[in-house]
């Protein structure tokens, strides 16, 4: 009995410690650790369509599925629309922004592999952050510095992205113009049509 009070004891030792050091992470070190197995993954030399490309598609989609938050991006994105739908179109509708932003996100990762990153600055308030980093992208032998902004929010034990602000350009308020647009003049059905016959076209 002793044992197995010993053995339980030290399980949720471990456990309250891991908790700890997923709490303990700051914003800053999530997306740094983020990148660094993104960018791992990312340097393996494949051949475009092979099953080993397909396979560290498949291992970066999983990465980037550890940081961002696609349901609170999803619900920021469609704003007042979101509560008018259903559970049932609520995750339809995360869904397939999902797989279309991790489609373009691999795409575009793939053909800007000479970048570096400076961590900037990081502020938080509560259960939100906000992380400023700057990439430098060469290209034609001419450096370019973009400014990206992550915005985060405590998930659980662990920090999210939920918006990712490019020189000033929101994804969330950018998807949200082109959705307001789009449910305005036609429907809500008619937009998550426009998105799934997005998907549908080859990247």
């Amino acid at each position: 009995m002793k044992a197995r009070t010993l053995g339980l004891t030290l399980l949720l030792l471990l456990v309250s410690v891991g908790r700890v050091d997923a709490l303990a992470e700051t914003p800053t070190q999530a997306i740094k650790r983020a990148h660094a197995r993104i960018n791992k993954l990312l340097a393996q030399k494949t051949k475009p369509g092979s099953p080993a490309d397909t396979r560290v598609k498949q291992q970066v989609t999983r990465e980037v599925n550890t940081f961002l938050d696609f349901t609170e991006l999803a619900r920021r994105a469609l704003g007042r629309h979101w509560e008018a739908r259903t559970e049932d179109e609520r995750k339809e509708f995360v869904d397939i922004l999902k797989a279309l932003i991790e489609r373009s996100y691999v795409k575009q990762l793939r053909t800007n592999l000479g970048y570096k990153i400076e961590y900037r600055k990081e502020s938080t308030k509560g259960d939100s952050a906000e992380v400023v980093t700057a990439v430098k992208v060469k290209k034609n032998r001419r450096t370019t510095e973009i400014v990206i902004e992550y915005k985060m929010q405590r998930a659980g034990a662990k920090w999210m992205v939920y918006d990712v602000v490019t020189d000033d350009v929101s994804i969330v308020r950018n998807y949200r113009s082109q959705f307001n647009r789009i449910i305005r003049k036609e429907s809500y059905e008619a937009l998550v049509k426009k998105m799934r016959e997005k998907l549908q076209e080859k990247s």
